[in-house]
């Protein structure tokens, strides 16, 4: 990795002040034991200080990532941390991260939905439209297709489909067919081609941004390891402990609120109306939990963003 991007990624770590970072510590801090503990998104670590300082003097905070350039930094900044484990996966494999720790039941776990500054900064990555670089797109960079590659074995329905479905996009059909015509010709295997293609296709100045989140999406099959992940994290939940979700967008938020409402209900009886269990698990909040007017202020990041704990009771 380049020394500039090494430096920026560390000052990242040392300096910057996750979303929302307060409230979860207060919430993480009421917890307790704090023994076993997960950070599902560990990143570069803008939580995981926090959780590992948490911890019971015989916790340990397991940190989970997809990216191992990622796991490189955190372990770095994190190398006195005796109470922690940096796992290279996606939090989908929840419940074998667990089992080769030796880990039945979770006390706490977070999840931070957004993606990294640093990944939408380094142009290598493709991530972002504001930088030209090759297409990838790939939060694990060690297998699975690149954005490029995805693109090429798409179809015009592949494709409407999942701009419509991950992003909201007014103009898919448009988009859909420059991208398979610009195809017939050679892939598209830069962000600046993929950029302009949008920008012919729509006159929508957000198309661009909403085409790229749905690839990206697309790429990771993010929205089916969140669901898969929740599951697993709900099913090792000790009575007592939590899980706290931050999303960034709106599609994202309902997934999380419809798949904790699964868990929110009461067994009814069929017969007499009457409840015969009452639900193993609570909201924390009515509603979710948004930033103050200050932080948006400071991170203007933080303005989408929701923070949604479910905790178990019994």
């Amino acid at each position: 990795m380049p020394v500039f991007i090494h430096l920026y990624l560390y000052i990242f770590f040392v300096l910057h002040h996750p979303v929302l970072f307060d409230i979860i510590h207060d919430i993480y801090s009421e917890v307790s034991p704090r023994k076993y503990v997960v950070d599902a998104t560990q990143g570069l670590g803008g939580h995981i200080k926090m959780l590992i300082d948490g911890l019971d003097r015989d916790g340990i905070c397991i940190g989970i990532d997809r990216d191992i350039e990622n796991i490189k930094i955190a372990e770095e900044n994190l190398k006195n941390a005796k109470n922690h484990a940096s796992v290279h996966s996606s939090f989908e494999n929840l419940l074998s991260i667990l089992e080769d720790q030796n880990i039945d039941e979770i006390d706490f776990i977070l999840y931070d939905l957004g993606v990294s500054s640093a990944h939408y900064d380094d142009s290598s990555r493709g991530f972002s439209f504001r930088f030209d670089g090759p297409l990838d797109m790939r939060f694990d960079r060690t297998k699975g297709k690149t954005a490029s590659q995805f693109l090429l074995s798409s179809t015009e329905k592949d494709l409407v489909e999942i701009f419509r479905k991950y992003a909201d996009e007014k103009k898919p059909y448009f988009v859909a067919r420059a991208i398979l015509e610009y195809q017939q010709q050679k892939p598209i295997e830069t962000t600046d081609e993929l950029v302009k293609i949008i920008e012919k296709a729509s006159f929508d100045k957000k198309s661009v941004m909403r085409v790229f989140q749905a690839i990206r999406i697309a790429v990771n099959d993010e929205f089916t390891h969140i669901e898969s992940s929740l599951h697993q994290a709900i099913q090792k939940l000790r009575i007592g402990g939590r899980i706290a979700v931050v999303t960034f967008h709106s599609i994202e938020d309902r997934i999380v609120k419809k798949l904790f409402a699964q868990y929110l209900q009461d067994e009814i009886d069929d017969i007499t109306g009457m409840i015969i269990r009452k639900a193993n698990y609570k909201k924390y909040t009515k509603k979710p939990i948004v930033p103050k007017p200050e932080e948006i202020e400071a991170n203007p990041r933080a303005r989408s963003a929701k923070l949604r704990v479910l905790e178990r009771v019994s």
